[in-house]
This record gives C-alpha cells, sequence and structure tokens, in this order.
C-alpha cells in the first residue's frame, strides 16, 4: 500500500541524493595539473606545495590540485614543451628552459645582473613582466606569478678551490645554460651538458671534475657528497615562474582565474624569504658534512662581476639581438630608479 509518509520519504530521499550529487560536482569541478621538477626543501618545491594549498583553501575545495613534484611529469629538459601542449596544466620552473625557443628569456642568468630579489620582483611586476609574458605567449603561456630557484650560480668540484675565474682553467664542468658555457670556455674550462640529475654519478665517476648550479641545486641534490669544494656567491636569483597554458587558462571562469591568480602571487614573497634562509641553511649543511665552503671576497667578486658579468651580457645582446636588448633595458630602467 503506498502510505504517504512512505511517498514523502522517498521523495525526500531523491532530494537528499540530489543535493549530495551536486555537491559532489561542485567539490569536484575542476581539477589542475601542476607540476615542477626540482626536488623537495627547495624553494621552488615549497613555492608549489604553498600554491597548491592556496588554491584549495581559496576555492573552499571547488579547484582540486594535483602536484607532480621532483620531475615526476616531467624534467626540466621537456616542461616547456610539456606546459605548451598542456600535459600539465600549470608549472613552476626556470624561465631560461625557454632560451631554445625564445633565446632573450635567458637574460637572468646573467651573472650580477640583479642580486636584489625583492627589487626584481618589483620590476617583474611592471615592463620587465609584461615584455617577459609577450614572448611566452607565443608559445601558448601565460605567467600569472613569480618564484625564484635560488642564488647561482655556486661552483663545486673535486679537484681544488674556486676563489676566482683563474682558477676553472683545465677543468671539465657542467654548464648552465649557453652563456653560462661560453664564459666556462673562455676561461680556459671544458663545458659540458649535463642533465642536473646526472651530475652526482658524473662527479663520482670523474666524467666531471666540477658543476656550476644554485646552491640550493648543489645540497638538495646531493653533490656535496661526491665533490668536496663549494664556492657559494650569492647573486642572481634566477625566475622560476608560475606559468599556465594559455589555452586552458582562458577556457576557466573568470572566477576561477581570480582564485588560482590570487593564490600564486601570495606565494611570492614567501618565496624571497625562502631563498634568502636556504642559502644560509645549505653553507651549514655542507660545512656539517665536512666540505669546504668558499665565500669570494668583496675584491673576488669585483673580478668575477668584471669577467662573468660583462662577458655574459655582451655575449646575451650579441645572440638576441633586439629583443634581448629590450629585456635588458626593462632591467637597468629599474635600477636606474632604484637610485
Amino acid at each position: 500500500m503506498n502510505h504517504p509518509i512512505r511517498k514523502l520519504f522517498a521523495i525526500s530521499s531523491i532530494g537528499a541524493a540530489c543535493l549530495l550529487g551536486m555537491s559532489a560536482t561542485q567539490a569536484a569541478d575542476l581539477t589542475v595539473r601542476l607540476a615542477w621538477y626540482m626536488p623537495p626543501h627547495t624553494a621552488t618545491a615549497d613555492q608549489g606545495e604553498n600554491f597548491a594549498k592556496a588554491i584549495t583553501d581559496l576555492s573552499k575545495g571547488s579547484i582540486k590540485v594535483e602536484t607532480y613534484p621532483s620531475g615526476s611529469l616531467l624534467k626540466e629538459s621537456n616542461i616547456a614543451q610539456g606546459l605548451s601542449n598542456n600535459t600539465t596544466n600549470m608549472a613552476i620552473f626556470g624561465m631560461h628552459w625557454w632560451s631554445k625557443y625564445e633565446p632573450s628569456l635567458e637574460w637572468d642568468t646573467i651573472p650580477f645582473l640583479v642580486d636584489d630579489a625583492s627589487l626584481l620582483l618589483q620590476t617583474l611586476h611592471g615592463k620587465l613582466g609584461q615584455d617577459v609574458n609577450a614572448s611566452l605567449n607565443k608559445h601558448n603561456v601565460e605567467v600569472i606569478g613569480w618564484g625564484f630557484y635560488g642564488y647561482a650560480e655556486s661552483y663545486i668540484n673535486t679537484k681544488h678551490v674556486i676563489k676566482t675565474p683563474a682558477d676553472i682553467k683545465g677543468l671539465k664542468i657542467r654548464s648552465e645554460g649557453k652563456l653560462s658555457a661560453k664564459f666556462l670556455a673562455a676561461q680556459g674550462a671544458t663545458p659540458v651538458a649535463v642533465d642536473s640529475s646526472e651530475v652526482y654519478t658524473a662527479l663520482q665517476s670523474g666524467s666531471l671534475d666540477a658543476a656550476v648550479s644554485g646552491l640550493s641545486s648543489i645540497i638538495s641534490r646531493k653533490w656535496y657528497e661526491v665533490g668536496h669544494y663549494i664556492t657559494a656567491i650569492h647573486y642572481v636569483p634566477l625566475v622560476y615562474p608560475i606559468q599556465v597554458n594559455a589555452k586552458w587558462w582562458k577556457g576557466l571562469t573568470q572566477e576561477q582565474r581570480d582564485i588560482i591568480s590570487k593564490a600564486a602571487v601570495s606565494t611570492e614573497k614567501l618565496a624571497i624569504a625562502d631563498i634568502e634562509k636556504e642559502f644560509n641553511d645549505d653553507i651549514a649543511i655542507a660545512k656539517k658534512n665536512g666540505n669546504d665552503v668558499y665565500r669570494p671576497t668583496d675584491a673576488e667578486l669585483k673580478e668575477w662581476k668584471a669577467t662573468a658579468g660583462v662577458q655574459a651580457r655582451k655575449d646575451y645582446v650579441a645572440e638576441t639581438g633586439a629583443s634581448g636588448q629590450q629585456i635588458l633595458d626593462d632591467v637597468d630602467a629599474a635600477l636606474n630608479n632604484k637610485k
């Protein structure tokens, strides 16, 4: 018999199920893939985790973020292409990895160009950032926030202390990009292109005498275990933008874009604090391990600037022409305004 109360209960149950279904749909109305290749306990990895959490918090769970850290989805050598073709919707990685497509985007690897991450962040939110974005837009990519890898270019080697550029002569060194390779060769070293994941075994086997990278990589990738001598140089905060696939980005609602953009910007200043802390912590870790850690004197830093800095800037402009000069003009304008 169809009892009225039973009918009411059935209708209520159907209604509740519909509401639960709606809630479930709302809770998963957008799933985002976010990738980076830096290992845990680095400024980039920390920013990635903070970014994902901020999106979840600001969206109240309506945007789910799937994170792919430590190169688990894309490695440093193919992450630019993977972002461009939407293998990952968002990524945090070195801008210089775009240089094979856009040579001018290697500008931040010029030694001593900028030694102040806070100033650089301000500049990236102005004309410099607009010009960087214009280059990336050609590859279906948009920057929505800025981050920093840490201070480069430090050195680790198995032979002797590197105090000045003259100490590089004769070493087989893993270079960090084209500008780095040209500088090393000019100093009498043999630059070798080696993926960061392979440097440990290359130093261990002797196929490399040394490697140039940020102190962050030297410590987080444990290169200090196979290279005794470290030269820690505090300059050039490599730019690691928070980037999105532009076509995917335009397909989101305005509310979703606003949430993700706000989350990205909320991580920027913390990223600067992280690279400063990380630099000092990494030196402490290396010393505790028994490594010989050398910090160049002011006079030695001037020598590095007069060689590495001047040559890299010259090589950069020669390779990139007007587009590279525009980037340098943006940076110089910001530095002159500071003065």
